[in-house]
């Protein structure tokens, strides 16, 4: 009898210890909010806006997606360049960041990866227009 208490009070002990190990808690770091007004189109402005010639207003040699601030969201959701449902398949972010990124064209170098992981996160987080 003495033998079984031990052995309950030592099955009991390691369970208590193992707890932590089963916790429903994330732990991670979650990946801070993307503002699509603070974060994104300051990456557009500095890199697919350049001199006024790329994807900029009317002057925009590519009629097919206008980054000029006030019009970027609208241009970018019209056109279905994003999925939510599949973030990393959305042409936006293949355009930059894929196995040969197609934008910004040559000359122009590609997009730091921190800035494509940005709008990777912002597609992510639901491309909000925030």
């Amino acid at each position: 009898m003495r033998n079984k208490k031990r052995i309950i009070v030592f099955i009991g002990i390691m369970l208590v210890s193992m707890m932590p190990m089963f916790s429903c808690t994330n732990k991670s770091n979650p990946t801070p909010a993307v503002s699509f007004s603070k974060d994104i189109i300051p990456i557009f402005t500095s890199s697919c806006t350049l001199n006024s010639s790329c994807h900029l207003g009317a002057n925009s040699t590519n009629q097919f997606v206008n980054f000029d601030s006030s019009d970027a969201y609208n241009s970018i959701i019209s056109k279905g360049l994003i999925s939510t449902s599949n973030p990393s398949s959305s042409l936006l972010y293949v355009e930059i960041a894929g196995s040969q990124p197609e934008m910004p064209k040559y000359p122009n170098p590609a997009l730091p990866t921190s800035q494509q992981t940005e709008i990777l996160n912002w597609i992510q987080q639901g491309a909000k227009n925030n």
